[in-house]
């Protein structure tokens, strides 16, 4: 298996790990507190410091620090490279957390206006002067993590965020008795502490931990602006976020957690497949390791193994929210909404999987304005057709998924006809994968109506698999085969 792949194995391994125990730290607090007023509040305070680790840890910061550190490696000014980023990168943190803390109910009101007046309102407000101190810790898990790909350090930084997620539980479950609902926000830092354990022990062994320098010189100067060009559109990413959050705010309560727990869990394909390779082969093209060949590999596997994972969810959306979610708190009216919501939302997977390969060919060549045109566009449009279809339609909950689907097919076109070298679309492959899909979905549909216990039923998940790359393989699909890739 060549390197790329085995890079990207783990990178995809490592956050695979830190799902799991995701997923296991989001049924503990439905277990805990179900779709509730607190729920809805922790989930808004927690969206201002999550959307900064998503911008950072998912992409934003990586695309931006990778192409520059790679080039000073090169000339040997990696360290003091390093020392002024960090120096930056604390600043910036520093200054977003005192305007959490003095702010936190002005934001609060601007990004969900249909709770002022209700107890949710004074949740949110409480809890975001606690959250956002988690800034700080997720910045420098960023800064290290990017440092660490550089390097060829691929399982570490994507395993880092494991140890939030087991210390946000440890903590929860811990603390709940004793602190009720601030148990919540407790577990967030003490998880980001958690999370850097490993990076920071790492970079220590690798001589690569350096103290700050607070610098604007003109090398950091080109670094900021092309930073803040790509915060801009990965903040806008993230701004779609926010627009559900807005937009779910002046729906019943718990809809904002349903969006939630079914966000999460369509999101997991997204991470495994799309984001590990994508940072993979950003790190790869940026310190020129990469061959041509490795761009048609990603965007290939990307829709080998998005698209089943689509009809997969659709039809088990039920039993695996069941499985997740269902006991403690969580109602069956919370099980049907957010069941709902997945089955819906996972027909964009592929969209938004292969939006992350093509940014990465942009951002290896130091292009920032076509990815963050390309996110103001999708959160115009998930924006315009979220208010049509909730309130001209009546969709109610039910308008986010559908607008995330059109926008993630609108702008996955924008980002591919845009391309600098265009890139062939694998039609025959992709028709494979389609029938493939299908294929597995008639053996889920059939397999469905022997077997009625949810967790029995997912447990034949690895089965499905085999049998969707058992079809690819009688179809003569090469793209299984990693020695001819």
């Amino acid at each position: 298996m060549p390197s790329f792949f085995r890079a990207s194995l783990l990178f995809s391994l490592g956050i695979l790990l830190s799902r799991i125990f995701g997923y296991i730290r989001d049924a503990t607090i439905a277990y805990y507190f179900g779709a509730s007023a607190v729920s809805d509040a922790f989930f808004i305070a927690f969206r201002i410091p999550n959307a900064f680790r998503r911008i950072f840890g998912e992409g934003g910061f990586n695309a931006v620090f990778i192409p520059f550190y790679g080039e000073a490696v090169k000339r040997n000014t990696g360290e003091e490279f390093l020392r002024k980023t960090f120096g930056l990168l604390i600043t910036f943190s520093l200054l977003v957390v005192l305007i959490g803390i003095f702010f936190s109910k002005e934001i609060i009101s601007v990004i969900s206006p249909g709770i002022k007046g209700k107890y949710t309102f004074n949740y949110a407000v409480e809890f975001l002067k606690f959250t956002i101190l988690y800034l700080p810790l997720v910045s420098f898990y960023a800064y290290s993590m990017a440092i660490l790909l550089v390097r060829g350090k691929f399982f570490i930084p994507s395993v880092s965020q494991t140890l939030f997620n087991l210390g946000f539980i440890l903590s929860l479950v811990i603390l709940f008795n004793t602190f009720g609902h601030y148990s919540l926000v407790l577990a967030v830092l003490i998880g980001g502490l958690f999370q850097i354990i490993p990076n920071v022990l790492l970079l220590l062994r690798e001589k690569l931990l350096k103290l700050p320098k607070f610098s604007l010189d003109e090398e950091i100067r080109n670094f900021l602006k092309k930073f803040l060009f790509t915060l801009g559109g990965f903040s806008a990413n993230q701004l779609s976020l926010f627009v559900d959050t807005f937009l779910a705010s002046f729906l019943k309560v718990g809809s904002i957690s349903y969006v939630y727990y079914a966000a999460r869990i369509y999101l997991l394909p997204i991470s495994l497949f799309s984001i590990s390779l994508s940072n993979t082969l950003l790190a790869f093209l940026s310190t020129k390791k990469g061959k041509g060949k490795d761009t048609e590999v990603a965007f290939k596997l990307t829709l080998m193994l998005s698209i089943p994972s689509s009809i997969g969810l659709f039809l088990l959306s039920k039993e695996i929210v069941s499985v997740l979610y269902k006991r403690g708190n969580f109602s069956e009216e919370d099980l049907i909404y957010t069941s709902g919501l997945l089955s819906i939302y996972a027909f964009s997977i592929p969209f938004y999987s292969l939006q992350h390969i093509l940014k990465s060919i942009y951002y290896s060549r130091k292009n920032v304005e076509l990815p963050t045109k390309s996110a103001f566009l999708s959160v115009f449009l998930e924006a315009f057709w979220g208010s049509f279809f909730i309130f001209l339609l009546g969709f109610g909950v039910y308008s986010f998924p559908f607008a995330a689907l059109i926008s993630s097919i609108v702008t996955f076109i924008f980002l591919y006809l845009n391309l600098p070298e265009k890139l062939a679309i694998p039609y025959k492959s992709l028709v494979k994968y389609i029938v493939a899909s299908i294929a597995m979905g008639l053996l889920i549909y059939l397999v469905k109506s022997f077997i009625e216990n949810p967790l029995a039923l997912l447990t034949l998940i690895p089965f499905f698999g085999i049998y969707y790359f058992l079809i690819l393989t009688l179809l003569g699909e090469e793209t299984i085969s990693f020695k001819r890739l």
